[in-house]
């Protein structure tokens, strides 16, 4: 017998015997051993095929390739981000003809290749050659794009960097003024960043002159940001409820996605867009689709339903907005097994494994998030050093810890 597998069968004796005996009382009712809500797998397409439970794309391909250097992978995950910061979310539907069903004509013809089908917004000459795609979703050199065509399999980021796909700013005859939101309502003031990324490559170039939006600024916010402080009131104090944590959640963070305006709000293109002034001073919340659920109280100031500040188990995050300092780790999810999904305690503090060991793109073994974009992006990311785990059954294997284990 292995070690491991002697290990393994000792504590499940021990956990056993003490089950028996009383002195492990309320073990089988645990909810750390229960199943996470979100872990029913996509409907429709058949993640055994392709994807994970969490999208029908790659990761996995169809011949089990799961690297990004492979043509069946790429840059799926990097279009399909359910929470992008700087583009319109894209849809499986601007690349592919989705199928209606498994057995849908040209579904499974034979070849193994997903036949690429653009969007209209991909532009009428839209091309894919093997290894790259020219559209005019990426721009155009003309434009000053210093990566028209990106290569699909290098997925480290540096053809999606602001000016890949046209000039900071563009070349003439668009005007040679660098601060993007004296003409595009829904940039940041003096900043690359997006109030809005739903309006970007979305089809629609808006363009207003600086009136339209009052500089957006001239209201609320500081010369560098549209979100408080200042308030409309003129609160500058972050336990004022105009101010809160907004620029804590929009500060460039080490340990979490990046944040926009559009992530709570509805950012209009003008100032009196609909539902913009509407006379109560209040800005009314509409949460992304990472937080489906989420509510903001007016009368405690509290955001509550919020996978964002949640275990992982779906929407169970609440939040105080104007409680001032920086939450730790361990705020939002437990870091010693308790309520957390599946086997985490078992593997936290029976093998007292750290969180690593299993999420190696994440995290660190100093408990250290060394990707920001990975964490709090909906998606369970899951890395080991040795062995797979199949979303679909929801099963490790070939770890050199055990044989195949359902979580």
């Amino acid at each position: 017998m292995r070690k491991s597998a002697g290990r393994g069968f000792i504590v499940a004796w021990v956990v056993g015997l003490m089950a028996i005996t009383g002195c492990l009382g309320e073990v089988a009712a645990t909810t750390d051993e229960a199943a996470p809500p979100n872990a029913d797998p996509q409907t429709g397409c058949a993640i055994t095929c392709h994807g994970t439970d969490t999208s029908n794309a790659p990761p996995r391909s169809i011949s089990g390739a799961t690297e990004t250097t492979a043509v069946g992978i790429g840059a799926h995950r990097a279009h399909l981000n359910i929470a992008p910061t700087w583009h319109r979310q894209i849809e499986c539907v601007d690349c592919h003809v989705v199928p209606d069903a498994v057995d849908s004509p040209g579904h499974m013809d034979g070849d193994n290749q997903a036949e690429l089908t653009f969007s209209s917004l991909a532009g009428p000459t839209a091309a894919w050659n093997g290894t790259t795609c020219t559209a005019q979703c990426h721009g155009s050199s003309v434009l000053g794009g210093t990566s028209p065509t990106p290569t699909w399999t290098l997925v480290d980021g540096s053809q999606a960097t602001c000016g890949s796909c046209h000039g900071t700013p563009p070349p003439a005859p668009h005007p040679a003024d660098s601060n993007c939101a004296s003409c595009h309502p829904t940039m940041e003031e003096g900043s690359l960043t997006f109030r809005d990324p739903a309006s970007h490559i979305n089809g629609i170039v808006d363009v207003v002159d600086a009136g339209a939006t009052g500089g957006c600024t001239s209201c609320h916010g500081s010369a560098m940001s549209s979100a408080p402080p200042r308030d409309l009131a003129g609160n500058t104090a972050n336990t004022a409820p105009g101010v809160g944590a907004h620029q804590a959640h929009l500060a460039t963070a080490n340990w979490h996605r990046a944040i926009t305006c559009s992530n709570c709000h509805r950012v209009p293109t003008a100032v009196n867009s609909p539902g913009h002034l509407d006379g109560d001073n209040v800005a009314e919340l509409v949460f992304d689709l990472l937080n489906p659920a989420g509510v903001y109280t007016k009368a405690t100031a509290t955001c509550s339903n919020q996978y964002c500040h949640g275990t992982g188990r779906g929407n169970t995050g609440t939040k105080s907005w104007i409680t001032p300092g920086a939450l730790a780790c361990g705020a939002c999810h437990s870091m010693t097994g308790t309520g957390m999904s599946g086997d985490h305690s078992r593997h936290i503090n029976g093998e007292r494994m750290k969180c690593s060991e299993c999420h190696g793109d994440v995290v660190n073994a100093a408990q250290t998030i060394i990707n920001a974009n990975l964490h709090v992006n909906g998606v369970h990311e899951v890395k080991m050093a040795n062995g797979t785990f199949n979303a679909a059954t929801r099963a490790c294997s070939n770890t050199g810890c055990h044989g195949t284990e359902t979580w």
